[in-house]
Protein backbone atom coordinates (compact mmCIF):
# COMPACT_ATOMS: atom_id res chain seq x y z
CA UNK A 1 0.00 0.00 0.00
CA UNK A 2 1.19 3.46 -1.26
CA UNK A 3 1.22 6.44 1.46
CA UNK A 4 1.14 9.79 0.29
CA UNK A 5 4.26 11.82 1.27
CA UNK A 6 2.31 14.63 2.17
CA UNK A 7 0.12 12.60 4.44
CA UNK A 8 3.55 11.41 6.58
CA UNK A 9 4.66 14.78 6.60
CA UNK A 10 1.46 15.79 8.23
CA UNK A 11 1.69 12.94 10.60
CA UNK A 12 4.93 14.30 11.33
CA UNK A 13 3.74 17.57 12.27
CA UNK A 14 0.30 16.79 13.76
CA UNK A 15 2.57 14.44 16.35
CA UNK A 16 5.32 17.23 16.92
CA UNK A 17 3.02 19.85 17.45
CA UNK A 18 1.25 17.30 20.34
CA UNK A 19 5.08 17.09 22.42
CA UNK A 20 6.04 13.38 21.10
CA UNK A 21 9.02 14.96 19.96
CA UNK A 22 9.19 18.38 21.81
CA UNK A 23 12.37 19.43 23.39
CA UNK A 24 11.51 22.92 24.59
CA UNK A 25 11.95 23.73 28.06
CA UNK A 26 8.85 23.14 30.43
CA UNK A 27 8.02 26.84 32.21
CA UNK A 28 10.77 28.24 34.84
CA UNK A 29 11.06 29.15 37.77
CA UNK A 30 11.99 32.97 37.25
CA UNK A 31 14.38 35.09 39.56
CA UNK A 32 14.27 38.92 39.42
CA UNK A 33 17.44 40.68 40.64
CA UNK A 34 15.42 44.48 41.11
CA UNK A 35 18.66 45.84 42.11
CA UNK A 36 22.09 46.07 43.29
CA UNK A 37 23.19 47.60 46.69
CA UNK A 38 26.91 47.71 48.05
CA UNK A 39 27.17 48.39 51.87
CA UNK A 40 30.15 49.80 53.23
CA UNK A 41 32.63 50.22 56.09
CA UNK A 42 34.48 53.92 57.15
CA UNK A 43 37.64 51.65 55.90
CA UNK A 44 36.59 50.94 52.87
CA UNK A 45 35.59 54.09 51.59
CA UNK A 46 32.82 55.01 49.32
CA UNK A 47 29.86 52.77 48.79
CA UNK A 48 28.85 53.97 45.00
CA UNK A 49 29.43 51.03 42.23
CA UNK A 50 28.78 50.92 38.62
CA UNK A 51 27.22 47.31 38.78
CA UNK A 52 25.10 46.89 35.63
CA UNK A 53 24.64 43.23 35.33
CA UNK A 54 25.22 39.92 36.70
CA UNK A 55 26.74 36.70 36.66
CA UNK A 56 24.45 33.32 37.19
CA UNK A 57 26.01 29.72 38.13
CA UNK A 58 24.09 26.61 38.80
CA UNK A 59 25.91 24.34 40.94
CA UNK A 60 27.21 22.58 37.99
CA UNK A 61 26.81 25.49 34.81
CA UNK A 62 27.14 29.45 34.13
CA UNK A 63 23.65 30.08 33.32
CA UNK A 64 24.24 33.34 31.71
CA UNK A 65 24.79 37.35 32.37
CA UNK A 66 21.82 39.36 32.73
CA UNK A 67 21.63 42.97 32.82
CA UNK A 68 20.06 44.47 35.78
CA UNK A 69 17.26 44.51 36.98
CA UNK A 70 17.73 41.27 36.07
CA UNK A 71 14.83 38.84 34.71
CA UNK A 72 16.62 34.84 35.17
CA UNK A 73 14.95 31.97 34.49
CA UNK A 74 15.71 28.83 35.80
CA UNK A 75 14.40 25.04 34.29
CA UNK A 76 16.48 22.00 35.66
CA UNK A 77 15.35 18.74 34.35
CA UNK A 78 15.90 17.03 36.82
CA UNK A 79 15.30 16.21 40.40
CA UNK A 80 16.15 19.58 41.86
CA UNK A 81 14.52 20.85 45.06
CA UNK A 82 16.07 23.94 45.57
CA UNK A 83 17.81 26.75 43.16
CA UNK A 84 21.30 26.58 44.26
CA UNK A 85 22.29 29.46 42.45
CA UNK A 86 25.32 31.75 42.49
CA UNK A 87 25.26 35.02 41.52
CA UNK A 88 28.19 37.58 40.99
CA UNK A 89 28.37 41.26 40.84
CA UNK A 90 29.40 41.86 36.80
CA UNK A 91 32.05 44.74 36.18
CA UNK A 92 33.31 46.27 32.28
CA UNK A 93 36.89 45.96 33.62
CA UNK A 94 38.38 48.93 32.16
CA UNK A 95 35.06 50.30 30.98
CA UNK A 96 35.06 47.66 28.18
CA UNK A 97 32.56 45.77 26.94
CA UNK A 98 34.71 43.24 25.83
CA UNK A 99 36.48 42.79 28.86
CA UNK A 100 33.20 42.04 31.25
CA UNK A 101 33.96 40.08 34.01
CA UNK A 102 32.61 38.77 37.73
CA UNK A 103 34.09 41.58 40.31
CA UNK A 104 35.52 39.52 42.69
CA UNK A 105 36.18 41.39 45.68
CA UNK A 106 32.21 41.68 46.15
CA UNK A 107 30.59 39.20 48.21
CA UNK A 108 28.63 36.76 46.18
CA UNK A 109 24.79 36.05 46.70
CA UNK A 110 23.38 32.54 46.85
CA UNK A 111 19.84 31.83 46.52
CA UNK A 112 18.89 28.77 47.87
CA UNK A 113 15.24 28.31 47.81
CA UNK A 114 12.78 26.09 46.76
CA UNK A 115 12.60 25.20 42.78
CA UNK A 116 8.99 25.71 42.01
CA UNK A 117 8.41 25.97 38.54
CA UNK A 118 6.13 28.82 37.22
CA UNK A 119 7.04 30.67 40.05
CA UNK A 120 8.65 34.28 40.61
CA UNK A 121 10.66 35.34 43.28
CA UNK A 122 12.04 39.02 43.68
CA UNK A 123 15.14 39.84 45.24
CA UNK A 124 17.67 42.78 45.79
CA UNK A 125 21.09 41.67 46.02
CA UNK A 126 22.99 43.09 48.80
CA UNK A 127 26.38 42.90 49.36
CA UNK A 128 29.78 43.76 50.68
CA UNK A 129 33.51 43.44 50.21
CA UNK A 130 34.89 40.36 50.72
CA UNK A 131 36.92 39.41 54.50
CA UNK A 132 39.95 39.19 52.36
CA UNK A 133 39.71 42.28 50.17
CA UNK A 134 42.66 44.82 50.80
CA UNK A 135 41.41 48.40 50.09
CA UNK A 136 43.71 51.65 49.96
CA UNK A 137 42.03 55.10 50.01
CA UNK A 138 44.39 56.95 47.58
CA UNK A 139 42.22 59.90 47.85
CA UNK A 140 38.70 60.98 48.41
CA UNK A 141 39.23 64.95 48.33
CA UNK A 142 37.13 65.29 51.78
CA UNK A 143 40.22 67.22 53.61
CA UNK A 144 43.30 66.64 51.70
CA UNK A 145 44.44 66.41 48.19
CA UNK A 146 47.41 64.36 47.12
CA UNK A 147 47.71 65.46 43.36
CA UNK A 148 50.23 67.81 42.53
CA UNK A 149 51.11 69.05 39.38
CA UNK A 150 54.72 68.42 38.27
CA UNK A 151 56.82 71.75 36.64
CA UNK A 152 55.51 71.59 33.35
CA UNK A 153 52.41 71.85 34.25
CA UNK A 154 50.38 74.87 33.94
CA UNK A 155 47.14 73.85 35.21
CA UNK A 156 46.79 71.91 38.28
CA UNK A 157 44.41 69.46 40.16
CA UNK A 158 42.74 71.45 43.04
CA UNK A 159 39.97 70.27 45.60
CA UNK A 160 36.61 71.64 44.64
CA UNK A 161 33.47 71.90 46.78
CA UNK A 162 31.16 73.66 43.74
CA UNK A 163 28.37 71.01 43.91
CA UNK A 164 28.07 71.23 40.28
CA UNK A 165 31.40 69.32 40.31
CA UNK A 166 31.35 67.47 43.82
CA UNK A 167 30.24 63.54 43.50
CA UNK A 168 29.66 62.87 47.22
CA UNK A 169 30.52 64.45 50.49
CA UNK A 170 31.64 67.93 50.83
CA UNK A 171 34.35 68.18 47.91
CA UNK A 172 35.76 66.49 44.82
CA UNK A 173 39.26 66.91 42.90
CA UNK A 174 38.83 69.18 40.21
CA UNK A 175 40.64 70.08 36.91
CA UNK A 176 40.34 73.21 34.57
CA UNK A 177 42.18 73.76 31.05
CA UNK A 178 41.85 76.79 29.54
CA UNK A 179 43.87 78.00 25.97
CA UNK A 180 46.38 79.56 28.84
CA UNK A 181 46.34 76.80 30.93
CA UNK A 182 45.94 73.59 28.76
CA UNK A 183 48.11 70.91 30.51
CA UNK A 184 48.56 69.61 34.01
CA UNK A 185 50.35 66.29 34.83
CA UNK A 186 50.31 65.09 38.28
CA UNK A 187 50.91 62.36 40.74
CA UNK A 188 50.05 61.60 44.50
CA UNK A 189 53.02 62.66 46.39
CA UNK A 190 55.17 60.40 48.90
CA UNK A 191 52.86 57.88 49.21
CA UNK A 192 54.45 54.81 47.50
CA UNK A 193 51.73 52.39 47.55
CA UNK A 194 53.03 48.75 48.44
CA UNK A 195 51.44 46.09 45.87
CA UNK A 196 51.70 42.75 45.67
CA UNK A 197 53.22 41.57 42.54
CA UNK A 198 50.49 38.96 41.38
CA UNK A 199 46.76 38.66 41.56
CA UNK A 200 43.80 40.88 40.91
CA UNK A 201 44.53 44.49 41.53
CA UNK A 202 42.06 46.75 40.56
CA UNK A 203 41.62 50.88 40.68
CA UNK A 204 38.13 52.35 41.68
CA UNK A 205 37.58 55.90 40.78
CA UNK A 206 34.46 58.37 39.85
CA UNK A 207 34.77 60.45 37.60
CA UNK A 208 32.70 63.04 35.48
CA UNK A 209 34.58 65.33 32.44
CA UNK A 210 33.82 67.73 29.23
CA UNK A 211 37.70 66.58 28.48
CA UNK A 212 39.82 63.50 27.87
CA UNK A 213 42.19 62.60 30.40
CA UNK A 214 44.71 59.76 31.53
CA UNK A 215 45.15 57.86 34.67
CA UNK A 216 48.68 55.71 35.30
CA UNK A 217 51.09 55.02 38.06
CA UNK A 218 54.61 55.72 38.68
CA UNK A 219 57.03 52.84 40.08
CA UNK A 220 59.82 52.85 42.11
CA UNK A 221 62.47 50.07 41.97
CA UNK A 222 65.58 49.10 42.14
CA UNK A 223 65.61 51.03 38.44
CA UNK A 224 64.82 54.96 37.42
CA UNK A 225 61.19 55.68 38.18
CA UNK A 226 59.05 54.79 35.34
CA UNK A 227 55.45 56.96 34.56
CA UNK A 228 53.11 55.26 32.52
CA UNK A 229 49.59 56.06 31.49
CA UNK A 230 47.48 53.19 32.12
CA UNK A 231 43.72 54.45 30.48
CA UNK A 232 42.64 57.32 28.72
CA UNK A 233 39.07 58.69 29.66
CA UNK A 234 36.84 60.64 27.05
CA UNK A 235 34.56 62.72 27.71
CA UNK A 236 31.19 62.14 29.88
CA UNK A 237 29.97 65.77 30.86
CA UNK A 238 26.22 64.67 31.48
CA UNK A 239 27.12 62.25 34.25
CA UNK A 240 29.30 60.90 37.32
CA UNK A 241 30.53 57.20 36.08
CA UNK A 242 32.32 54.67 37.97
CA UNK A 243 36.02 53.21 37.12
CA UNK A 244 36.77 49.13 37.44
CA UNK A 245 40.93 49.73 36.57
CA UNK A 246 42.40 46.43 35.89
CA UNK A 247 46.17 47.10 37.53
CA UNK A 248 47.11 43.45 37.50
CA UNK A 249 48.94 43.45 34.04
CA UNK A 250 50.95 46.56 34.81
CA UNK A 251 52.27 45.99 38.18
CA UNK A 252 53.13 42.36 37.20
CA UNK A 253 55.34 43.74 34.73
CA UNK A 254 57.24 45.61 37.39
CA UNK A 255 58.59 42.76 39.54
CA UNK A 256 61.11 44.72 41.08
CA UNK A 257 58.96 47.39 42.18
CA UNK A 258 58.50 48.57 46.23
CA UNK A 259 55.81 51.20 45.73
CA UNK A 260 53.53 53.04 43.14
CA UNK A 261 52.11 56.75 42.85
CA UNK A 262 48.66 57.14 41.00
CA UNK A 263 48.92 59.39 37.91
CA UNK A 264 46.58 61.64 36.50
CA UNK A 265 47.38 63.70 33.71
CA UNK A 266 45.19 66.05 30.78
CA UNK A 267 45.66 68.61 28.15
CA UNK A 268 43.12 70.19 26.32
CA UNK A 269 41.51 68.57 23.15
CA UNK A 270 41.95 69.91 19.93
CA UNK A 271 39.91 72.87 18.89
CA UNK A 272 38.00 73.35 22.92
CA UNK A 273 38.41 76.20 24.06
CA UNK A 274 38.56 75.12 28.00
CA UNK A 275 38.19 71.49 29.57
CA UNK A 276 36.80 70.68 32.94
CA UNK A 277 37.27 67.16 35.00
CA UNK A 278 36.03 66.61 38.15
CA UNK A 279 37.16 62.69 39.60
CA UNK A 280 36.34 61.33 43.50
CA UNK A 281 36.99 58.51 45.61
CA UNK A 282 39.86 56.94 44.26
CA UNK A 283 40.93 53.04 45.89
CA UNK A 284 43.29 50.16 45.33
CA UNK A 285 41.47 47.38 45.99
CA UNK A 286 43.76 43.98 45.95
CA UNK A 287 44.11 40.61 48.12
Amino acid sequence: MRISTFFLLGLVVLLGGCGIWDESPGVPHQIVISSFDLSTTSDQGTDSHGIEEVWVYTPTDVLGVFPLPASIPVNYDGDEESLGLTISAGIKANGIAATRRPYNFYETMEVDIPYVPGSTDTLVYNTQYIDDAQIILAENFESANRFQANSISLAEVVRTTDPQWVFEGSASGFIELTDSLNQVFSSTQEQLYALPSNGPIYLEFNYKCTNSFSVGMEVYGNFDPVRQPIIVMNPSPDEWKKMYLDLGPFVMSYPGAFGYELTMDAILDYESDNGFIAVDNFKIVHY
